[in-house]
């Protein structure tokens, strides 16, 4: 199947060639994914989605065109190519654009990226784990008024990327994620948290150990409380570092972001901007990462980048546009949704190195201060300004967690918070957004009430 998507993505390149383009490039996906949501034992929806479809990049001088459709028949693909060309030929000039990307150097191999027992996972056994998992749940919620969410997602596909400068390449995929969600209700009190795992290796699934967690996180935010707001070191788990570093710094370190002005590191590279416990890298090559390639969405090699280093920044995330206008090498981070859409910048494995210790560890440090479990709220990316609802946290007090906290924001300016981060602990956990220990910034301002 992969070199069939190779032959067809070669085909469309030579034809748009043909009808004028300088440049050409094709990206063709292909996917499966299976899905079921349960609550409480009982199935409440069971989805399979399959896609295929392919995009078209042509390139005339510096004007660009692009144009997708959602199948691999010839004629439809034909069709999209020729739209590709016309829309290039009457779209403006880009000053700024170079080329698409060329590569000499061979592609790394990356393990662990495709298991076949997920792609070949059956409904039944899906379905069990659904069951396993709320069971656990309901084990660890005894005696407690409680509904239960959980859920299933596993997908398995294959991508290729050829352009006329020589790239040409295609790789497979998979991922599984299992998630409970409990719902707890006394007296008057109700609250909801979850856990999850998410993975490329089905053996590394463990439903038992997801439902009892995300039952005893549940209860432990049961009669949640303000306290007395003020400047106090705040813990951020992994879950809140995946926010906030996963989503509020790979976003700032995204060059196209800094090269417009938008990002609040903008003219902070070679410069020291963090504490020197802050050592920070986007590998794409991690052994079965979820971010893991072994090209990125133009099939350039991917590659491992230092971006944080004893608290300086050394180096931002590039696709081949943004490093043609710096005059810097890529680093191999075009990304994309998929086959309909244009390459933009996003991290691959984004990862805090961990320092030592347990979440516990952490604790027992502070004297007073709070622990962001969770929050949904990232800075504002052009000044660096956050201001998190601790959607989950914790109040510290005397090295131990007292009580859950309500309506409590912690604000702070993301460069304070990266030149503020003391002490990083060893609780890695893999998020939707980075690999993350917990770590602690010596004083943010929390207000609570």
């Amino acid at each position: 199947m992969k070199e069939e998507l190779l032959t067809i993505a070669e085909s469309a390149v030579k034809l748009a060639e043909k009808l004028g383009a300088s440049q050409a490039e094709a990206y063709v996906g292909q996917s499966k994914s299976f899905s079921i949501e349960a609550e409480n034992s009982a199935i409440r929806n069971a989805e399979e989605k399959r896609d295929a479809g392919i995009g078209i990049r042509t390139v005339i001088g510096k004007k660009i065109g692009f144009a997708f459709v959602t199948t691999l028949a010839k004629k439809d693909i034909e069709e999209a190519v020729t739209r590709s060309v016309k829309l290039a030929k009457a779209s403006i000039a880009d000053p700024d654009f170079i080329s698409l990307p060329s590569c000499e150097s061979s592609y790394p191999i990356v393990k662990g990226l495709y298991d076949t027992n997920i792609a070949e996972l059956s409904s039944e056994a899906t379905a069990d784990m659904i069951i396993r998992v709320i069971d656990a749940s309901k084990q660890s919620l005894e005696g407690y008024g409680y509904a239960i969410f959980a859920g299933v997602q596993s997908s398995s596909g294959m991508n290729a990327v050829v352009n006329s400068l020589g790239i040409s390449f295609s790789e497979s995929r998979t991922f599984i994620l299992l998630y409970s969600s409990p719902v707890v209700k006394e007296t008057d009190d109700q609250t909801q948290s979850y856990d999850f795992q998410i993975t490329r290796d089905l053996s590394e699934i463990d439903p038992e150990h997801v439902g009892r967690s995300a039952a005893e996180l549940t209860l432990s935010l049961l009669g949640p409380k303000t306290i007395e707001g003020g400047d106090m070191p705040v813990i951020f788990a992994p879950l809140g570092a995946g926010t906030v570093l996963g989503r509020g710094f790979a976003g700032a370190v995204s060059a196209e972001e800094v090269q417009k002005g938008r990002s609040y590191i903008s003219d902070a590279l070679g410069d020291s901007i963090a504490s020197e416990n802050v050592e920070i890298i986007d590998d794409a090559l991690r052994a079965a990462g979820l971010g893991s390639r072994s090209f990125d969405a133009e099939g350039y090699p991917s590659q491992h980048t230092a971006i944080v280093e004893g608290g300086v920044l050394k180096g931002l995330l590039h696709n081949s546009y943004t490093a043609n206008k710096d005059q810097v090498q890529n680093t191999g981070n075009a990304s994309r949704p998929s086959y309909s859409g244009l390459p933009s910048i996003a991290p691959s494995n984004f990862i805090l190195s961990p320092g030592r210790g347990t979440l516990d560890d952490l604790v027992s440090e502070i004297d007073r201060g709070v622990l962001c479990r969770n929050t949904a709220d990232t800075p504002n990316m052009t000044t660096g300004d956050l201001s998190a609802m601790l959607y989950e946290g914790f109040y510290i007090e005397n090295g131990e967690l007292k009580h859950p906290l309500k309506n409590t924001l912690v604000g702070i300016n993301m460069r304070n918070l990266l030149q503020h981060v003391n002490m990083v602990g060893g609780d890695t956990k893999v998020t939707l957004s980075m690999i993350s220990p917990s770590f602690v910034v010596e004083t943010a301002t929390v207000t609570s009430g």
